[in-house]
């Protein structure tokens, strides 16, 4: 049976990665998720979800990563290749279902130019 989750190659996992996509990369915002973006030179689609105690209980922080998780993971077919993407949920109440999330992402990523 093949694993349905986001597979390790295709999170950013690395401090400078972070350091340097959100100090260059270009944000864009809506009313429940921020997402920072920047182009590399090739390689599949990368993701991470980056959350704030702010947003909630542990409870509710995991949940809202494994539903944008689950996003972008039926995303990522319409996602460029070399796109690093990094969210930032800022509304649990807005992201509370699978298709709120990706109704959220898709939005933000059409608004980057990440789609095809």
């Amino acid at each position: 049976m093949l694993p349905n989750g986001l597979p390790h190659r295709l999170r950013l996992h690395l401090r400078r990665d972070f350091e340097h996509i959100i100090g260059t990369g270009a944000k864009y915002q809506n009313s429940g998720l921020a997402l920072w973006c920047e182009q590399r030179a090739g390689g599949p689609a990368r993701f991470a979800v980056v959350v704030s105690k702010k947003l909630g209980p542990a409870v509710v922080r995991n949940r809202t990563k494994r539903l944008l998780r689950e996003a972008f993971r039926t995303l990522r077919v319409r996602i460029t290749d070399g796109a690093d993407i990094i969210v930032k949920p800022r509304n649990s109440e807005k992201l509370s279902t699978v298709q709120a999330a990706q109704e959220a992402l898709t939005s933000l990523c059409a608004k980057a130019a990440l789609l095809k």
